[in-house]
């Protein structure tokens, strides 16, 4: 037998041998590490999403409550209730209940006690209030997230702006000077 041709094992013979890799090669059998930079960035859009969903949710259920509100003022105002009672009722200026009475027409007195739609009208003025209050507090927690992942540099202004709904350059505007507090 020449010495040029050594014994070669077979495919077989190999991947028994190897741990059942045809060639031999050394296979990683461990789970790789999380990436930390990928799992921050992605809580970040994360983050930016529910927030711009909560954002959308508010607005919408302000919406509603401006629109219950209107239709109340101007039921109250049909009703013959003082004007100025309804503004202080509702909150908002004499002018505003003036406006909203008179821009709806075909309306029929509901034969309501004007305690009643006072007390509504407050009650629905009180929640405007609250989801007023509660919307702002998520803006307020939107910029502050968006000024960190700025100072951060994991995205830039047009990933920031495709996770939150917003401009890049309102963005630019909006963390402009925004203390984001200690480093994590």
């Amino acid at each position: 037998m020449p010495a040029h041709h050594a014994f070669r094992p077979t495919a077989a013979a190999a991947a028994t041998h190897s741990g059942g890799s045809p060639r031999g090669a050394y296979r990683y059998r461990g789970t790789p590490q999380p990436d930390p930079a990928a799992a921050r960035v992605s809580e970040i859009r994360d983050l930016l999403e529910q927030q711009r969903r909560m954002i959308s949710l508010r607005s919408s259920r302000l919406r509603a409550l401006f629109s219950e509100l209107n239709e109340r003022v101007a039921q109250a105002v049909c009703d013959g209730v003082k004007v100025t009672t309804i503004a202080q009722a509702a909150g908002v200026p004499v002018t505003t209940v003036r406006g909203i009475g008179l821009g709806r027409d075909g309306l029929y007195p509901s034969g309501l006690p004007a305690e009643d739609q006072l007390r509504t009208i407050a009650g629905i003025a009180d929640e405007v209030s609250a989801v007023e209050a509660a919307r702002a507090a998520v803006e307020r927690h939107r910029v502050q997230v968006l000024a960190a992942a700025r100072k951060q540099r994991l995205l830039d202004d047009y990933q920031l702006a495709s996770a939150s709904g917003l401009k890049h350059d309102e963005i630019r505007k909006m963390t402009r000077g925004v203390n984001t507090g200690p480093e994590d």
